[in-house]
């Protein structure tokens, strides 16, 4: 679509179903991918006439393809869901919901539309611990920033899904609310993607998850994508808004957690790299949650395993498609061999993978959204 054809559309479809407004007047400011380079992003500065007179804000439009799934049944609805539940709900900072349109006729894809939230984000490319913002900040200020963002997002062990509003949450067909529906969708993930292929590591964590399965785990609503690349911090550290929501699932809370707490290893350790100064250590953050929550976490080594595992799984589609277009063979080893089996293997005691030349060709090939999946 043309941008002009985009602006008129988007033109009409506010004026129809964003409730009050009438007069609307758009003009497109910046077309980009958006974080993971799965969607397209407007930035559009819209005028308005509501009941209070004339407006003027600027909104994101996020448009979602349709013909690429980055993880197994991710949802722009389930997104568009748990940000307009959210901004009603009123406890999590999100970006104001303005609507959704799932239709993929009226801008070819379908999409959402969020308010702009000012600030910035902890990067990946570069890596946050090297350059950048925070890499700026004082070891102090560091501190915070990290202690603001772990408050932040530990502030979802309060919701009452049942009674806040998140009942579209529940999945019947992974399993009962929680983390019985969680591991269901893990599973349901993993079958679609073996191919009756030998996959040691994964193999074993997918035994391993139900078999060491707590029966005690608590039901709350996970962000599920809890990583400093999806907070949009003010500049003096503060937490301006949590976002990226198409991961959410129900669980207990300690998940989102062990996802923090995972990526946190993996732009550190993992990679070679020196977290920075004044970033709270792994127990420190722990501890940080916990006062939050208000409790104590249980059975963090089990929750590491079972993120560990589905990051494996995004691995296994990484290397999928680059088999696909022919930048790798199928016998490339990099299949088990690779950052996040090896991370597995450390957590369950299994020998490790060696990460040689073919995990290089593979890492070498990968796309912009096989980056964001890796990483």
């Amino acid at each position: 679509m043309t941008p002009s054809q985009i602006r008129q559309r988007l033109r009409d479809w506010l004026e129809a179903n964003v409730e009050g407004w009438s007069d609307v007047q758009i003009q497109p400011l910046e077309v980009t991918t958006g974080s993971g380079f799965s969607a397209e992003i407007f930035f559009v500065d819209v005028q308005y006439t509501d009941a209070n007179g004339a407006q003027a804000k600027t909104l994101v439009v996020r448009r979602q393809p349709q013909d690429h799934e980055v993880v197994f049944a991710s949802s722009l609805k389930l997104q568009g869901q748990m940000i307009a539940a959210l901004d009603a709900l009123g406890s999590i900072p999100v970006p104001e919901w303005i609507g959704m349109e799932l239709d993929p006729s009226v801008l070819k894809m379908p999409f959402i539309v969020m308010g702009q939230v000012g600030g910035h984000a902890a990067t990946q490319n570069p890596n946050y611990n090297k350059a950048g913002w925070l890499a700026e900040m004082t070891a102090t200020q560091r501190a915070s920033t990290w202690r603001n963002a772990v408050e932040a997002f530990a502030g979802m062990a309060s919701i009452h899904w049942q009674d806040d509003g998140f009942d579209f949450m529940a999945r019947p067909d992974w399993g009962e609310p929680g983390l019985d529906q969680y591991l269901g969708y893990i599973e349901a993930w993993y079958h679609s993607c073996r191919k009756d292929r030998e996959m040691p590591y994964v193999d074993a964590a997918i035994d391993y998850i139900r078999t060491h399965q707590p029966q005690d785990a608590s039901v709350n609503v996970l962000w599920g994508d809890s990583t400093p690349s999806n907070v949009m911090f003010d500049p003096d550290g503060s937490v301006n808004a949590l976002i990226d929501w198409e991961l959410a699932a129900l669980g207990p809370a300690e998940l989102d957690l062990a996802w923090w707490l995972y990526f946190d290893d993996l732009f550190s350790r993992r990679f070679g790299v020196e977290r920075l100064d004044g970033l709270p250590t792994r127990d420190e953050t722990v501890a940080i949650w916990e006062a939050a929550v208000g409790r104590k976490a249980q059975h963090l080594g089990y929750y590491d395993i079972v993120v560990a595992l589905r990051m494996a799984l995004v691995a296994v589609g990484a290397f999928d498609r680059q088999v696909a277009v022919g930048n790798i063979p199928p016998e490339n080893l990099s299949l088990n061999a690779n950052f996040m089996t090896l991370y597995l293997a450390e957590r369950l005691g299994m020998d490790l993978p060696e990460l040689g030349p073919d995990f290089y060709a593979f890492m070498s090939k990968l796309t912009p959204v096989d980056e964001k999946e890796e990483s």
